[in-house]
């Protein structure tokens, strides 16, 4: 999957989607019970670790895997921007692996 590059509101940083195994893509659809606590924190760390903001002249990614580091600083504090990137992930990334298996 080629990187993706999107901007989100109320935010001024640019985003784009990091690379993804096309593995860890597909089983990335026995994640997605969004009722179940455990699968949705799973889902929405994938999104979040699968995503990278624009720092200076390099792209972080916006939570470090496997660890609590979020980037730029402060937007661990910002929900609203957090669920943003989540939801354009869910749509915009996950959602076409779901096209891809329902034909």
């Amino acid at each position: 999957m080629e990187a993706i590059e999107f901007l989100i509101e109320g935010r001024q940083e640019q985003f784009r989607t990091a690379p993804i195994s096309p593995v860890d893509l597909l089983a990335l659809q026995m994640q997605t019970d969004l009722e179940n606590f455990e699968q949705t924190k799973i889902l929405f760390t994938f999104a979040l670790e699968h995503t990278q903001v624009k720092m200076g002249e390099s792209w972080k990614p916006v939570k470090t895997p496997g660890r609590e580091i979020y980037m730029p600083l402060g937007i661990e504090e910002d929900f609203e921007a957090l669920n943003n990137i989540c939801v354009w992930f869910l749509d915009n990334v996950i959602s076409k692996v779901f096209q891809k298996s329902s034909e």
